[in-house]
């Protein structure tokens, strides 16, 4: 029976409504309830369906003023329209049939043909004109992930796709932020029209996350292609604790061209803490996203005592995918002109660089060619080419070529090679061919030809209970130097290196044996004899230490004596002018001589000690070393600055001590072996108070080892996190000469760099003379410098 009554009762509810709507509604509840004779009807649970509309609306409650011929919805409102392809979801919705007209209220969602997303508040949609219009703070995302933020009186016309609002804020995919005052948006052709522009580019778009670069403009206009922003302050500067940008640029007319993203700037200042100090018709620079793109670089303006003032104007041009260069034109006061070029080319396998240039003015034409290529022929084998000649052989030191050339490294020796490599799985062979040039030396020495070389090394696998490994390494070479010097040297290296041995008192123990096979072949040579010879030669080192550690006082203390025993049978050919000074990081190598081509001689005991004190988090407190090598016999062979060639060598060792976190020093020596006068010492003192950082270091080498005594000093001043003045020192003690000093005053923040520089020198190099200079440097970054070099001579100084 109950189920007979619903049925009824929902029968007369669609009857009753039916009549009262005509038929252009099609309305299911579960419940229903009729009011003031039927004017009123609310329906629970209801489905609302308008055919003729092809609307579809579903809501929990559902109210029917047949008077006002309104519908209102609550809770869960989900209404669809399907010809419009536009679904809102809501928890209050009205609906005009009179004026079509649909009022959401409340947090509204609405989807509009798949590709608009818009949240507000209260809105107002308009069918018949297809309008969304309301006052309240609304967010449309479109399928870009571009989002327009309006919120103030806005239209939109959903035909059109035209947005017309009193306020806005616009994020792009980039997350740059865009505010305007009454704009216009075609979502349909991305174009935007609006005045008092804002924009707020993401912090680390142009590199630097502490950038806060932000671009004002009194009107703008923006689609696909460009973006054109006029009467424009544009700067990437923090504000943070400053009163104001450490640099703008005001300009006329901005310009972001989309398609070739390029950022232009028409009829411009710079301003540099707020005042005008230079004027630009016109400039422009690639944006950020782009990686490479053809244009100026920062031009530079440079002064010095032999060459004068010049002015250098860059051009990078992108030839293709694959390849570039950097034309980097030097004009001189004396009209001498100066090409150098920088060509980059990457290939399949390989990558190609090469910088070359050219000088014409009155004292002549000169030239420098530098190519270098670095590639792989297949996985096993790679391969590198270098190519360096230089016409003029002060020229790449006289014109500074060192600092404008990522290839040039040095501009005194010349390497021309062609090096080729195999990397197999427990093999390694390396060949190359080589060629040096010294430009300081005269013409028919200056050549040294090495070829070829090579070098092949294999672990050997053995079994494991030898307790260690085997490697077999050979290398050779061919050498011609110094016009009529030849050597030929061929050698075969076995090397077995045992595991650890610990015993039951902490004992550990390791041996190295080592046989050597070496011939050569030499003439005029001081490093053989001539003609052919064949050595073969021997040498076992066993090592043993015992490390202790003791906790006191809140610290870890390590003890670690230290023992070495080596032994050869051969002798040498005689190293004693060998430069080789011995410490305590290379007393215990196999090869602490320095020779490719023989052994260590004879017999000895190196002993070591060392000892360290940290604290428990493992912080270093005091860490000495030292160690003495002791012979039965003298070997006048072996080299005298190590003293290697006595029977007690020298005392040497460091020592290394933190007084505490603001004094921290090191100190390195090498004392006599009666202890009677020091040969080598190294002291570093560094003080850290407050602002203040400055540090010392003395050197000195005396009697048998050399004739040096040295001091410098730097010392660095944080007025605070912009402001910072350095000084640098050094000093020859022993013919009381100052060889140099520095001060240096910088100011730097997020985008603004500015560098004064006083220099004095005083020594001589080559035809660098001694000189004093004031030089300047400022950085706008990311985007130029500029600066004097000798700022003192510009001005008669």
């Amino acid at each position: 029976m109950k189920i007979k009554r619903i049925i009824l009762k929902l029968f007369l509810f669609t009857l009753i409504f039916f009549n009262a709507v005509s038929d252009e509604i099609n309305f299911e509840a579960k419940n229903i309830e009729l009011k003031q004779n039927g004017k009123i009807l609310l329906a629970y649970d209801s489905n609302l369906q308008l055919p003729s509309k092809n609307i579809s609306i579903d809501s929990k409650k559902a109210e029917y003023n047949k008077i006002k011929n309104i519908i209102y919805f609550k809770d869960q409102v989900f209404f669809q329209d399907y010809n419009n392809k536009t679904l809102i979801k809501s928890d209050y919705l009205e609906y005009n049939r009179t004026k079509d007209l649909i009022i959401s209220y409340g947090r509204t969602n609405i989807s509009y043909n798949d590709n608009l997303k818009i949240t507000t508040d209260t809105i107002y949609y308009d069918r018949k004109k297809q309008i969304l219009y309301g006052s309240e703070d609304t967010t449309i995302k479109d399928d870009e992930n571009n989002i327009y933020n309006l919120n103030d009186k806005y239209n939109f016309d959903l035909s059109n796709q035209i947005i017309k609002a009193k306020n806005s804020l616009i994020t792009d995919k980039n997350n740059n932020k865009y505010f305007f005052e009454d704009l216009q948006i075609n979502l349909k052709i991305k174009e935007i029209i609006g005045k008092e522009i804002k924009l707020e580019f993401e912090k680390s778009y142009f590199g630097n996350p502490l950038n806060s670069p932000l671009l004002k403009g009194r009107s703008a206009y923006s689609n696909n292609k460009e973006l054109r922003v006029y009467k424009v302050v544009f700067s990437t500067c923090n504000t943070e604790n400053k009163d104001c940008r450490g640099w703008e640029i005001n300009t006329g007319e901005f310009n972001h061209d989309k398609e070739k993203k390029i950022f232009e700037y028409k009829d411009s200042w710079l301003k540099i803490f707020d005042y005008r100090v230079f004027y630009i018709p016109y400039f422009n620079h690639p944006d950020p996203t782009v990686k490479r793109r053809s244009g100026f670089l920062t031009p530079t303006y440079s002064t010095s005592e032999n060459l004068g003032n010049a002015f250098t104007l860059p051009y990078f041009k992108e030839i293709a995918i694959d390849k570039d260069i950097t034309l980097n034109p030097r004009f001189y006061a004396d009209k001498s002109f100066l090409l150098q070029n920088e060509y980059r080319q990457a290939l399949e396998n390989s990558k190609i660089l090469t910088d070359f240039s050219f000088l014409v003015g009155k004292k002549g034409t000169k030239s420098h060619l530098f190519y270098n290529q670095v590639g792989k022929i297949d996985e096993i084998r790679s391969y590198e080419i270098n190519l360096q000649s230089a016409k003029g052989d002060n020229y790449l030191k006289n014109h500074k070529l060192v600092k404008t050339s990522s290839l040039i490294t040095n501009d005194d020796i010349l390497l021309s090679n062609f090096d080729l490599n195999w990397n197999f799985k427990e093999s390694n062979l390396s060949t190359s061919f080589k060629v040096y040039e010294d430009l300081s030396a005269n013409y028919h020495d200056r050549y040294q030809y090495i070829f070829p070389n090579y070098n092949f090394s294999r672990k050997i696998n053995i079994p494991k209970n030898y307790n260690g490994t085997f490697e077999f390494n050979s290398y050779g070479y061919n050498k011609n130097y110094n016009t009529n010097v030849t050597e030929t040297v061929l050698t075969n290296d076995f090397l077995f290196k045992s595991n650890d041995f610990i015993n039951s008192k902490g004992l550990i123990s390791n041996f190295d044996i080592l046989l050597k096979n070496s011939s050569n072949y030499s003439n005029n040579s001081t490093n053989f004899e001539d003609d052919e010879n064949y050595d073969l030669f021997g040498i076992i080192k066993l090592d043993s230490s015992i490390p202790m550690r003791k906790k006191i006082d809140g610290f870890n203390h390590y003890i670690t004596p230290i023992a070495s025993i080596r032994y050869s049978p051969n002798g040498n050919n005689d190293l004693s002018e060998k430069n080789i000074i011995l410490n305590y990081d290379s007393v215990f190598d196999l090869n602490r001589i320095g020779s490719s081509y023989q052994v260590e001689g004879g017999e000895s005991l190196s002993l070591g000690f060392e000892f360290k004190r940290e604290e428990f988090d493992g912080t270093n407190v005091l860490d000495l070393k030292f160690a003495n090598v002791l012979k039965p016999d003298n070997n006048n062979n072996l080299p005298s600055k190590s003293k290697l060639d006595k029977t007690r060598s020298d005392i040497f060792g460091s020592l290394n001590y933190n007084f505490n976190n603001n004094i921290r020093t090191n100190y390195f020596f090498s004392y006599d072996r009666d202890l009677k006068h020091s040969n080598l010492e190294q002291l570093n003192l560094e003080f850290l108070v407050n602002n203040i950082i400055t540090g010392f270091s003395y050197y000195t080498e005396d009697n048998e080892i050399g004739n040096i005594e040295n001091i410098t000093n730097n010392t660095n001043f944080k007025i605070d996190n912009e402001n910072k003045i350095s000084f640098e020192i050094a000093k020859n003690l022993r013919d009381d000469f100052t060889q140099f000093y520095d001060l240096i005053y910088t100011y730097e923040t997020d985008c603004l760099s500015l560098n004064l520089n006083y220099n004095r020198s005083f020594y001589s190099d080559g035809n660098l003379e001694p000189n004093k200079s004031i030089s300047f440097l400022v950085k706008i970054i990311p985007f130029s410098e500029f600066g004097i070099s000798n700022f003192g001579r510009l001005v008669g100084k």
